[in-house]
């Protein structure tokens, strides 16, 4: 009788810590997986009366980006004027970063720094089917070299639907180049993108990096895309 007592309370014990193992799993199993942050790449467009007086407003204004969780890629300007500008940052979020753009303080800001023109900005997205704006970025070894290679090699990009829309050098280091076209089929330019004559030709002309593109969306969409 005493033994099977026992029996009874250790099998009790047993099931007790069998009960408590398995709770403590599922309520280790129940938390949320962590979040997942998409970063994207965005570029705001816009022109500006004097590039030297501008830089001095916009890198004082460095706080507001960085609160607005954006991460400073490069300020680009145009080979053939230099106060129209192409910015290009990482966003961890892109809901932050269009308050941050309607804020009628920043609209302030930008008219007491001389900015010119509305500005136009693109969130970054894969190369896919259909017309917009496209984005090219690719370092070479020397700007002057390289873009006579380029201009000479303008009927390879007309016949892949590619109108110039412009190419801007990075403004801490002109060897960084960005180039605009504004495509009519995104199929075409992936085709070009990923022809072996087309890297060959690059390869020529001095490019030292991996080139990387995107397809703008615009800012209007921002808030709703996810990529």
């Amino acid at each position: 009788m005493k033994r099977g007592r026992l029996r009874s309370l250790a099998m009790l014990g047993l099931s007790a810590s069998v009960v408590w193992v398995i709770g403590c799993t599922t309520q280790e199993d129940s938390k949320p997986p962590a979040e997942e942050v998409t970063v994207s790449t965005v570029f705001l467009k816009h022109s500006v009366a004097d590039y030297a007086a501008w830089r001095l407003a916009y890198d004082a204004d460095a706080q507001r980006r960085t609160e607005a969780g954006l991460t400073e890629v490069g300020v680009y300007k145009s080979t053939v004027d230099e106060n129209a500008l192409l910015l290009v940052w990482q966003a961890d979020d892109l809901t932050t970063l269009d308050a941050m753009l309607e804020s009628p303080d920043l609209a302030e800001k930008m008219k007491e720094a001389g900015v010119t023109s509305k500005p136009e900005s693109w969130v970054g997205k894969a190369v896919q089917a259909g017309a917009g704006m496209v984005f090219l970025k690719h370092k070479v070894a020397d700007y002057s070299a390289w873009r006579p290679a380029y201009d000479a090699d303008a009927s390879t990009r007309a016949e892949a639907g590619l109108k110039e829309a412009g190419v801007y050098r990075d403004a801490d280091d002109e060897n960084m180049i960005l180039i605009v076209w504004d495509a009519e089929d995104g199929n075409a330019l992936q085709a070009m993108l990923e022809s072996p004559d087309l890297a060959e030709k690059m390869k020529a002309a001095g490019v030292t990096s991996k080139p990387e593109a995107w397809m703008g969306e615009s800012s209007a969409m921002m808030t709703s895309s996810k990529e």
